[in-house]
């Protein structure tokens, strides 16, 4: 009786396993001047354009490692697992040390002529959070992901159009 009043009152938990986002935008560029800036290995690298540190680990020419500026504390190991130049772009990303409760994230990128010269940008993600969560902490962790896979693919739009200028004005709002 104890037991059944006890999981009475129980949290609800998570769901366990990846969790999927899907995001897509239409960007006034043709993919052949949008995909370099999702390409690590291109000098034109919109990370790199925007000041964070990016390098190759070692000889590797799918590893690399990612700094973004306001979050120096972490070094993102990313391994490229799909190149198709202009159309496919995919990575996984491991936080070190671990960001949160996010173990890995997956991301492709597919980019599509769209319109008059321009792209139809798909972002999907999958990612990996620490289990068991509640229902309540994952609810806020899959909110914060889509608000950063949201940002991430305006951010691309913004540079493809308007250069890294305009994101650096976004960014320097943003991390306010």
């Amino acid at each position: 009786m104890f037991r059944a009043l006890r999981n009475l009152f129980a949290p609800e938990m998570a769901p366990e396993g990846p969790v999927t986002f899907d995001f897509e935008i239409d960007i006034k560029a043709p993919p052949e001047a949008v995909y370099p800036l999702i390409d690590f290995a291109d000098s034109r690298y919109a990370k790199k354009q925007l000041g964070h540190t990016v390098r190759q680990i070692g000889t590797d020419p799918d590893k690399y490692s990612l700094i973004l500026t306001p979050m120096p504390e972490f070094e993102h190991i990313c391994t490229i697992t799909r190149a198709e130049p202009p159309h496919v772009y995919a990575l996984r990303s491991v936080a070190v040390p671990q960001a949160g409760v996010l173990q890995w994230s997956q991301e492709q990128y597919t980019l599509e002529p769209y319109g008059n010269n321009g792209t139809l940008l798909t972002l999907l993600v999958e990612a990996q959070f620490d289990e068991p969560l509640t229902m309540r902490e994952y609810s806020q962790h899959i909110a914060m992901m889509a608000a950063g896979c949201s940002t991430a693919i305006k951010k691309i739009k913004l540079h493809a159009e308007q250069g890294a200028e305009a994101v650096r004005e976004m960014e320097a709002a943003q991390f306010q």
